[in-house]
């Protein structure tokens, strides 16, 4: 079942309203806390939860409904009507080095930035809740059914990662569309991390990646098109190869009865203080040859750094590409602000061909969401009348899968303990 309604567009000089999807909302911060409705005044705070800047209320089970009822409401308000949320994969850690003052994002100081593995348990706890509450109300149900969680609490340098991906498929059944925002290259962020620092063509990723092509779950992945630049200048696209390799890895010849795996590009490979020349170029190069299963998720400071100064030649970019563009708020711990952050690309969705931009700020992301959801169910991979993932209560991913080491039959050791077995 399609939850997209019809959008307005602007036609014969008439003003209407504008109808958007948002592929990109963090639904917790870099604390693991985020907004939550709280205009019953049951928790101290803000009607958001909010006690003081970042700072939110702990909810308690059988209260962690509040969060996606609070996503529900700024969705209705801001005429949102499909949404991607994700927790965070990452939590900010209060080193004893920076102790002056605990930090909010991270980039507040120079602590690290740990692994937040039970960020998915928080998103599907809180979807979890809110079906029970309103298992009775098919309008709210339908609202609800508007949001795809995704599990992002993954170490992408582990290759046991995508265990925990099954992991949490099997827990919550039903619940989850796609992975990500999996965090490859992310500026500062990655060196901030402790121990391996991740990659898009890192094994872990790879297999990953596969699984998720084989169930019919996109990833959505932000991996960063070249290093942070010194001010004013340049660099070459440099961690681009490595993206395309695991796009390459992932993609499956027509005919082959398999499907490629989709990926959403986060902000179109952009960061803070990541300048590249010709984006647009690059942008277009990538899609002429994985345009088939490569999404670019327009969003955060793509529009600052590149999109506001140069519309036309985004403009013509999209429309050679019209079902690959899709926006996003990136909002942090909530989506209060997610209006404000897709209506920064009004001018860029004007200066578009009117059913093109219905695509970019809505149809395509729709789209792809149902016809992922489609193919679970085709697959025998659907709970009921949920959209999301539901595996077989044995499910394994094969242990020596996409590994960069020796397959089973190739291994001296491994194929004589198989033949011992027998």
């Amino acid at each position: 079942m399609a939850f997209c309604l019809l959008a307005s567009s602007l036609s014969s000089g008439e003003e209407t309203t504008r109808h958007y999807a948002d592929t990109h909302i963090h639904l917790l911060n870099f604390l693991q806390g985020g907004e939550f409705l709280n205009d019953d005044d049951t928790f101290a705070g803000s009607s958001w939860g909010e006690v003081r800047h970042q700072r939110f209320v702990t909810l308690p089970a059988g209260e962690r409904w509040r969060r996606v009822a609070g996503v529900m409401r700024c969705m209705e308000r801001s005429n949102i009507e499909r949404a991607i949320i994700f927790g965070m994969p990452v939590v900010k850690k209060w080193d004893e080095n920076d102790s002056y003052e605990r930090p909010d994002g991270y980039l507040d100081n120079e602590s690290p930035v740990l692994l937040a593995r039970d960020t998915d348990l928080i998103v599907a706890s809180a979807i979890e809740e809110a079906r029970l509450r309103y298992h009775d109300d098919e309008q709210q149900l339908e609202r609800l059914n508007a949001i795809a969680p995704f599990v992002c609490g993954i170490d992408p340098t582990d290759l046991g990662a995508v265990d925990q991906v099954v992991h949490r498929i099997l827990e919550y059944p039903g619940t989850w569309q796609g992975i990500g925002e999996v965090f490859s290259r992310h500026d500062d962020l990655t060196h901030l991390q402790l121990g391996e620092h991740p990659r898009a063509n890192h094994p872990a990723l790879l297999r990953v990646c596969k699984f998720a092509g084989e169930n019919h779950l996109p990833v959505s992945i932000h991996h960063n098109i070249a290093p942070v630049s010194r001010p004013g200048s340049n660099r070459p696209p440099v961690y681009l190869d490595e993206l395309i390799e695991l796009f390459r890895y992932c993609h499956e010849t027509p005919g082959s009865g398999r499907e490629s795996t989709v990926f959403i590009w986060c902000h179109a490979g952009t960061s803070r203080r990541v300048q590249v020349e010709n984006l647009p170029y690059w942008i277009d190069e990538v899609l002429a040859v994985y345009g088939e299963h490569v999404y670019i998720d327009l969003s955060w400071v793509v529009w600052d750094n590149y999109i506001e100064d140069d519309i036309a030649t985004w403009a013509k970019l999209i429309e050679k590409h019209p079902d690959r563009f899709m926006l996003g708020s990136d909002v942090v711990g909530g989506a209060t602000n997610a209006a404000e952050q897709l209506t920064r690309f009004e001018p860029l969705l004007a200066a578009l061909d009117a059913k093109v931009a219905q695509r970019v700020a809505r149809g395509n992301l729709c789209d792809l969401l149902d016809r992922m959801a489609e193919r679970r169910r085709l697959a025998g991979l659907s709970h009921k009348d949920l959209a999301g993932i539901e595996l077989p209560k044995d499910y394994r991913f094969p242990e020596y899968a996409h590994m960069p080491r020796l397959r089973d039959e190739e291994s001296f050791v491994r194929s004589r303990l198989q033949r011992q077995d027998k």
